[in-house]
């Protein structure tokens, strides 16, 4: 994708949502967002969104060049006819049936990929890729970093620092 293309990224605050937000704006992709909750807007327009919604009705139907859903979201009506609908989501079964509209669609699975690890290094080493970490504990603390964890509505991950 490039130029003028459009994409949708469901789950844009969380960790793979975010990475994959960044990543579609440094390759010149317009990038909308919709995240679980109001509280979240601000940080997915940081992270480059721009229409950035908590509730997909605010969406436009079959405007999106490509769909990637990253929390089982149900959002195959927002891909354009002959577009591409892709999916990390497992848990919520196997993306929507979008053939009758010429829509590919995809299921993805984390594999390992040395190479591609490699260069996302870079990336966050060079400051063109931000991770969103809300705290940081030592092992010694885990009890400490669960109950963090444990209290929901963080802006990003808990990290283990071994």
């Amino acid at each position: 994708m490039s130029g003028e293309q459009r994409l949708l990224v469901t789950g844009a605050v969380g960790a793979v949502g975010g990475l994959a937000v960044q990543l579609a704006r440094a390759r010149g992709v317009a990038v909308d967002a919709l995240v679980s909750r109001p509280a979240q807007v601000e940080a997915a327009r940081e992270l480059g969104a721009g229409k950035v919604v908590a509730d997909a009705a605010l969406l436009e139907p079959r405007h999106y060049d490509a769909v990637f859903d990253t929390c089982g979201a149900p959002v195959g009506d927002y891909v354009a006819d002959g577009g591409r609908y892709a999916t990390i989501a497992s848990e919520h079964g196997d993306p929507p049936d979008l053939g009758h509209r010429g829509v590919t669609t995809t299921l993805h699975q984390v594999k390992e990929d040395g190479v591609g690890l490699a260069e996302l290094v870079k990336r966050v080493e060079a400051g063109e890729l931000r991770l969103r970490v809300d705290s940081s504990f030592p092992i010694a603390e885990i009890r400490q970093a669960y109950e963090r964890l444990a209290a929901r509505g963080l802006t990003g991950k808990v990290a283990l620092a071994f």
